[in-house]
């Protein structure tokens, strides 16, 4: 009987637990405030929409913000590779975030006091006199006269930036 007493007690204290659970779970909390972070679908579709539209609820959408700059289409020289023949014994120096890729001939590495030339596609720094593989992307970090030292015969780099011939 002291068994039956102890059972009947711990079943009452589970019901009892449970009923408080159930109790608090409906506290009145609004769905997505700072109390109840989760919300449905349907609110959530309901927002983009309305961040979609700008804020704007009405079936005129808004007109589109003003352009602040930047190409849409390529300027040549900037935003493309542009191919440039290059005469034996020449050097062809890039500009500040120039890259070039030689695509035929040979050239070594013309560096500055203050380092080489980066190998994007090596992933290393290319030092004064390295000899340039071909279709390597190489970096200009600085205009302070760096580029590629054409062999002897003439060369076909592509250019993205500015660079000058001397």
């Amino acid at each position: 009987m002291k068994k039956r007493f102890l059972g009947t007690m711990v079943l009452t204290l589970a019901v009892g637990v449970c009923i408080g659970q159930i109790g608090s779970a409906n506290s009145g909390t609004t769905p997505g405030s700072a109390d109840d972070p989760l919300v449905t679908k349907s609110y959530v579709d309901q927002k983009l929409a309305s961040l979609g539209s700008g804020g704007n609820t009405g079936t005129t959408p808004p007109p589109p913000p003003p352009a602040t700059g930047g190409s849409t289409t390529p300027v040549s020289g900037v935003d493309t590779f542009v191919a440039v023949q290059v005469p034996a014994g020449k050097i062809i120096k890039g500009g500040e975030g120039a890259e070039m890729i030689l695509r035929s001939g040979s050239a070594t590495i013309v560096a500055s006091s203050n380092g080489g030339i980066t190998d994007i596609t090596g992933g290393k720094d290319l030092a004064q006199g390295t000899a340039v593989e071909k279709n390597h992307m190489l970096l200009i970090p600085r205009n302070d006269g760096r580029g590629l030292k054409i062999g002897d015969y003439q060369a076909f780099v592509m250019v993205r930036g500015t660079y000058t011939i001397q």
